[in-house]
């Protein structure tokens, strides 16, 4: 009987602690440098309206994004010619390049007043030790879309 109401005692005691609050994902993002990694196809991309630059930044970050392991993608538009022209949605997905894995939804949201997009994304574990993804974006402006892809390589976890 002493057992027992120790296990419901410890029980009570646990469940009564609070876990600590998580910091956002968005404020996690900020504490990691983005950069272009080496396996990238390309890190700027230049399109009919604007130039545009994608940068990950993963915790275990090396050249390669591990899998299972959330990381940020870093959408920076700029124009050098011009003004650029408000962006008025930015959508995008991940699918395996070699390898159907399915399509990973990919959110972008605006920071910086739209000078950034940033989304945070997560890659399954491939049977191959490395694996070539492409992220697909599509960017739109009030009377245009643009749709351009990024290869990366992943390593698995």
């Amino acid at each position: 009987m002493l057992k027992w109401l120790s296990l419901v005692g410890c029980l009570f005691l646990i469940s009564a602690c609070k876990p600590v609050s998580e910091k956002s994902s968005v404020n996690n993002a900020s504490a990691l440098v983005a950069l272009c990694i080496e396996s990238q196809s390309q890190c700027e991309i230049n399109t009919e309206f604007a130039h545009f630059k994608v940068k990950f930044s993963q915790h275990q970050l090396s050249d390669k994004v591990i899998t299972e392991l959330p990381f940020f993608i870093e959408l920076t538009p700029f124009s050098q010619q011009r003004p650029l022209q408000s962006i008025t949605k930015v959508s995008a997905y991940l699918e395996g390049r070699d390898m159907f894995m399915g399509k990973v939804p990919v959110f972008f949201e605006p920071t910086d007043e739209g000078k950034v997009y940033l989304a945070e994304s997560l890659l399954a574990n491939c049977s191959e030790e490395q694996m070539v993804w492409r992220l697909w974006i599509t960017v739109e402006l009030i009377d245009k879309k643009q749709t351009f892809f990024v290869d990366f390589t992943s390593q698995r976890f």
